[in-house]
C-alpha cells in the first residue's frame, strides 16, 4: 500500500543534455522553465561514466550501480541461442532497478521509455518499455502496437491510440523549427524524415507520462527522452557555428534544430512540473553531454559505438522541491566545466 505519508518523486531523463548549449539559451529567455526550475533548486555538472554509451549509463541511474554489477554493457550483448548478438533488454538487467524496489515497498511507480527497458516490466504502477514509441509500420496498416510493450497489458488498448506516427508530423509541427523545409529535396535528403521520426517518438512518450500524471495515482515516476541525443546526432554538424565542410546552403536550413529541440523540452518539462505539482521532488538529469563547438567531430568511425565520439563527459543534473534549498537567484551561476 502507497505510504500517505511519502513525497512524490518525478525522475526526467534528457539524453545528451549539456550546459554548453543550455546556457546560452537561458541568457536568451529561451528555456524559462528550466531557467525557474533552477533558480528554485540546485544545479550542477553529472560526471559520466566510460564509454559513453547510454544504454550503460541510463541503467547506471536506474540503478546505483556500474555495468558489471547491473549486466548492460552497451547496445547490443551475445546471445547464447545462436551464437551472435542480440539488443540488450530489461531482461539482461542483473539488479535491481529503483522502480523494482519502490514496488517491492508498495510504492506506486511508473517507469517509461528507459533504455533497455522491454518487454515492460510487472511493477505496482505502469511500465512502458523504449520500444513503445518506435513505427514499425506505416500508418495506414494500423501501426501496431509491439508485444509486451505496456504493463499492465489491460491498459494496452488506452496507451497505443497516446502515440504519434511520424507520418501525422505536420508543416505546423515542422516550419518552426525548419522554416526552411520546402527547400528540402526529400528523395536525396531525409532529413525531414528523421526529424518526423524523433519527434514523433518524443512526443509518444510525453503523451504516456503526461496521461499518466492525469488519471493515475503516484508516489514515483520515472521518464526518459533521446530526444536531445538524437537531434544532435543527426543535426549536431548544423549547429552554429558552421562546420568545416558543411554546404552553406544546408547548414541555413537545419541550423535552428538543435535550439529547437532544447526549447521543446524545456516546453515539455513546464508540463510535467505542471501535472507534477510544487510538492513533487524533481530531478532532471543526462548520462552525458554532446560536443556542440570547435571539437566536434570530422568524421564518425564506421562501428556500432562510433556516434559516441560526440558525446562529451558531462551532463547536468538539476533538483528541486519542498525540502532541496534554492539557489539565491541574484547569485546563480552559469554551470561550466
Amino acid at each position: 500500500m502507497t505510504d500517505p505519508l511519502a513525497k512524490k518523486i518525478l525522475l526526467v531523463g534528457w539524453d545528451a543534455a549539456d550546459w554548453k548549449v543550455i546556457n546560452p539559451l537561458l541568457g536568451q529567455g529561451l528555456m524559462p522553465t528550466l531557467d525557474n526550475f533552477i533558480n528554485h533548486g540546485i544545479m550542477g555538472n553529472l560526471a559520466t561514466l566510460r564509454p559513453i554509451l547510454s544504454p550503460m549509463l541510463w541503467n547506471s541511474i536506474a540503478t546505483g550501480k556500474r555495468a558489471e554489477k547491473h549486466g548492460i554493457h552497451g547496445f547490443m550483448e551475445p546471445d547464447p541461442q545462436n551464437g551472435g548478438v542480440r539488443p540488450v533488454t530489461s531482461t539482461s538487467r542483473k539488479v535491481k532497478a529503483i522502480w523494482n524496489i519502490l514496488t517491492q515497498r508498495g510504492f506506486k511507480t511508473h517507469a517509461l521509455g528507459w533504455f533497455a527497458s522491454h518487454p515492460a516490466e510487472p511493477i505496482n504502477g505502469i511500465s512502458v518499455s523504449d520500444l513503445y514509441p518506435l513505427a514499425s509500420a506505416p500508418l495506414e496498416q494500423e501501426w501496431p502496437l509491439p508485444s509486451t510493450a505496456v504493463y499492465p497489458e489491460s491498459l494496452r488498448d488506452s496507451f497505443a491510440k497516446l502515440r504519434v506516427h511520424p507520418a501525422e508530423v505536420t508543416e505546423a509541427a515542422i516550419l518552426p523549427w525548419i522554416p526552411r523545409a520546402a527547400e528540402i529535396d526529400q528523395e536525396k535528403d531525409k532529413g525531414l524524415q528523421s526529424f518526423a521520426k524523433i519527434l514523433a517518438e518524443n512526443c509518444s512518450i510525453h503523451n504516456a507520462a503526461t496521461w499518466i500524471l492525469r488519471n493515475e495515482p503516484w508516489d514515483f515516476l520515472a521518464v526518459y527522452y533521446d530526444g536531445i541525443d538524437h537531434f544532435c546526432h543527426a543535426f549536431m554538424h548544423y549547429h552554429p557555428p558552421r562546420m568545416e565542410g558543411i554546404p552553406e546552403e544546408k547548414f541555413e536550413i537545419y541550423k535552428d534544430v538543435v535550439n529547437g529541440a532544447y526549447r521543446f523540452h524545456d516546453m515539455m518539462l513546464r508540463t510535467l512540473l505542471d501535472l507534477a505539482g510544487p510538492e513533487a521532488t524533481v530531478l532532471l538529469v543526462s548520462d552525458h553531454g554532446f560536443h556542440s563547438d570547435q571539437l566536434r567531430p570530422r568524421g564518425i568511425p564506421a562501428e556500432p559505438a562510433g556516434p559516441a565520439v560526440q558525446h562529451r563527459p558531462f551532463g547536468i543534473f538539476c533538483m528541486k522541491g519542498p525540502h532541496v534549498k534554492q539557489v539565491n537567484e541574484s547569485t546563480a551561476q552559469p554551470c561550466s566545466t
